[in-house]
């Protein structure tokens, strides 16, 4: 059988996949410093209670609309207002997921085999969403000098038939929040060379304390064609729900015609369950204490890893500003690889080597911050000694 070539990856396993697995076979103890599941992590939000919503009597009616229930695009909106940003329920579309907006986007944006820049650091799964919707990943970078922050010189000279310009806002793992500087700049780019903005704003309101960014989100960007999207997973803490939108803004003309486009082409799957639709309403009340329990969390942990590096040098904690992920430079100090092998091997603890997230350098590693503080601090611990200090 003659599979596609898109689907054609690399499936040899690694030798830290190998160890985990092999660690899972005969029931270790493990502490997973990667953890991104928050509905595994123990938070006080996650009660029966939730669940009620769900149980609408309205929910045995549909109404099939290729934007999704009008009364759950006019919270979206509501949530927008708050932010400063007006917008009308007509310019957001309701997916299964980011996943399935992103793919809506490459599908209405690009033909096979154009470009799509994505930055660098960042997370893997845009590479494979970009595979299976037959476009071509072109990066450009993020460097480091205490924030990490666009680099406008890895930006192509030349965008022959680039379709668009993908930021993470904050980046994921790197925590960077676009500038207003960067914001300007990348929609010049957009607007010069006739591509659009497509902005991952999931993690958006989960910022730092002590970072003096000024947030800025893409979904008021008007100059040029801009999608921002959103979704419950990392908004709501409930992954397991599979909704997430896209905001539609930009230029009158080009915004109208993408819209209709991307009418069609959300009409054509309807993916979105009733149920959650109509529980959008009621969840949204009480967004702002899920957000902050969430946030705590990853503040919590991050001060204790800050702490306990303070005597760690060469190792350092990298600047950040916002995200549910800390990122470590080893200082040349060990590879991302080897550490993260003998660290799961010997000490049971599992954390991601840089290259998960196309790093380069080959020395930093990436902890997610969800995990409850006792078996944080457990796994910081450990890895502390891994290193020997």
């Amino acid at each position: 059988m003659k599979f596609s070539g898109r689907t054609d990856w690399p499936r040899v396993r690694n030798r830290l996949t190998q160890i985990l697995e092999s660690k899972k076979k005969s029931g270790a103890p493990l502490i997973d410093l990667t953890e991104s599941n928050p509905t595994r992590c123990g938070f006080g939000y996650l009660t029966p209670e939730l669940l009620k919503p769900l149980s609408d009597p309205g929910n045995l009616a549909y109404e099939p609309d290729p934007h999704g229930l009008r009364k759950a695009r006019e919270e979206i909106c509501g949530y927008y207002s708050e932010k400063g940003v007006s917008l009308h329920a007509d310019q957001i579309f309701l997916t299964a997921g980011t996943g399935e907006a992103y793919a809506f986007l490459f599908r209405l944006l690009c033909d096979p085999g154009d470009p799509v820049l994505l930055p660098r650091p960042g997370y893997p799964l845009l590479d494979y969403l970009a595979d299976l919707n037959d476009v071509k990943p072109v990066f450009y970078d993020l460097s480091y000098q205490d924030a990490w922050r666009m680099d406008e010189k890895s930006f192509p000279k030349h965008f022959f038939k680039t379709k668009a310009v993908l930021v993470v806002n904050p980046n994921n793992p790197t925590g960077n929040y676009v500038t207003r500087e960067e914001s300007a700049f990348i929609s010049g780019v957009c607007l010069k060379n006739q591509c659009a903005v497509i902005s991952d704003e999931v993690f958006f309101d989960f910022s730092w304390e002590g970072s003096n960014q000024e947030r800025k989100s893409f979904a008021g960007c008007a100059d040029a064609l801009s999608f921002t999207l959103g979704g419950l997973s990392k908004f709501l803490g409930l992954p397991q729900m599979k909704l997430g939108w896209i905001v539609v803004n930009g230029p009158r003309k080009e915004k109208e015609e993408a819209i209709q486009r991307l009418e069609i082409i959300a009409d054509t799957y309807l993916s979105v369950n009733t149920p959650v639709q109509n529980a959008l309403p009621v969840w949204f009340q009480n967004y702002k204490g899920i957000i902050r329990e969430i946030r705590e969390r990853c503040l919590q942990n991050r001060r204790f890893l800050t702490q306990a590096l303070e005597a760690a040098k060469p190792v350092r904690l990298l600047g950040g500003e916002g995200g549910w992920y800390a990122m470590l430079s080893l200082g040349g100090f060990v590879s991302d690889g080897s550490l993260a092998v003998r660290l799961l091997e010997e000490y049971n603890v599992l954390l991601h080597p840089g290259y998960f997230f196309n790093t380069g350098s080959g020395r930093e590693i990436v902890l997610g911050l969800l995990s409850p503080a006792p078996v944080f601090r457990e796994g910081v611990e450990r890895l502390l000694k891994c290193l020997h200090f």
